[in-house]
């Protein structure tokens, strides 16, 4: 029924029918970054000369180029030490002394990550990618890749600046952190709806399937929509904790790790999804499997949390510390009760 409406509306507007053999190739193949349409498509070349070293992207002066080599190198180095991190066991002296040489990481990697993107995506010129294709157009980039920093910076300050322990603790109900937290996330969430206006506007104008910025634009509406979930709930909870005054601080870090995590190895699976130089044969694989490429290791990060994170969304607004601990010792009283009645 959606191809009939399709063909119809496709048709009403001057396009060519839905089931015309070229546009049937672009609803089963679409488009690769190297092969944009199909008038238009690059050489094996175009991914190897003058390219920054994982993106592909083209070099520019030095203070650009700069930037995109130490971004590959602190970006690996976060993501590995974050794998650990994920992997170790919880709660140890190892595991509190990574998280704080993560936290500097983090403040180079992110820093530096959107230094590049306002050298990239507001100051490059367009004649430089004539040659050698990106991602995301300039316009793209700008609204897009500026969300994800966004939602990455306010899961990085949820993570690692409320804190776990009381020693350690440096956000209070109500004080200059906690309210800042709030600030920047509902700002962060702004930037997320913005880049979806740009998407849907996009694709509003965009002849569907027609070409690799509309299959761009596609995947990213999949791909992107973790952004406003994120920063959405961590809205949600900021929000109930200067309700209630009480913060699972232990859960709310942990949610934010599995955050921060996820976005981090995002950026990863984007380039590696696109890329025809490394990974995939030239001129790299369809919309249908860099969805795969990029949702499946997700899976693997998510799906061993997401009812923790779910149970600690879902109690934040009753959430009372002194309540919890007497229910805990209850329960653990009943349990002694009821074997030592076993025993008798």
């Amino acid at each position: 029924a959606f191809l009939h409406w399709l063909k119809a509306a496709r048709t009403a507007q001057g396009h060519s029918p839905i089931c015309d053999s070229s546009t049937r190739r672009l609803v089963t193949m679409s488009w690769t970054r190297y092969q944009e349409s199909a008038s238009e498509s690059w050489p094996p070349s175009a991914s190897e000369e003058r390219v920054t070293p994982f993106s592909r992207y083209p070099l520019q002066d030095g203070f650009y180029n700069t930037l995109a080599y130490t971004h590959v190198v602190i970006g690996f180095t976060y993501l590995s030490l974050m794998l650990w991190q994920f992997l170790a066991t919880k709660g140890t002296s190892e595991h509190v002394r990574r998280g704080l040489v993560l936290k500097w990481i983090a403040l180079f990697c992110i820093g530096g990550g959107w230094v590049l993107q306002i050298r990239h995506s507001w100051f490059s010129d367009p004649k430089v990618f004539e040659k050698t294709p990106v991602l995301f157009s300039l316009p793209f980039a700008r609204n897009f890749v500026s969300a994800f920093g966004s939602s990455t910076v306010v899961s990085a300050l949820n993570c690692f600046l409320v804190g776990v322990k009381e020693k350690s603790r440096m956000a209070s109900c109500g004080g200059p952190l906690h309210l800042f937290l709030l600030a920047a996330t509902s700002v962060s969430l702004a930037v997320d709806v913005n880049a979806y206006v740009y998407i849907f506007r996009e694709m509003s104008t965009t002849p569907a399937w027609g070409n690799y910025h509309w299959d761009m634009l596609v995947e990213m509406t999949v791909i992107g929509a973790v952004f406003p979930l994120y920063d959405g709930l961590n809205l949600y909870v900021l929000s109930q904790w200067y309700r209630t005054g009480f913060l699972d601080y232990k859960e709310h870090h942990v949610m934010n790790a599995v955050w921060s995590m996820s976005k981090t190895a995002a950026a990863a699976l984007l380039f590696s999804a696109h890329d025809a130089h490394f990974f995939w044969p030239h001129p790299g694989i369809t919309l249908i499997y860099r969805w795969a490429a990029q949702s499946v290791p997700q899976l693997l990060i998510l799906v061993p949390y997401l009812l923790r994170i779910f149970r600690y969304v879902a109690a934040a607004p009753d959430y009372d510390p002194v309540a919890t601990a007497a229910g805990t010792e209850m329960a653990r009283g009943l349990q002694r009760t009821e074997v030592n009645n076993s025993k008798a």
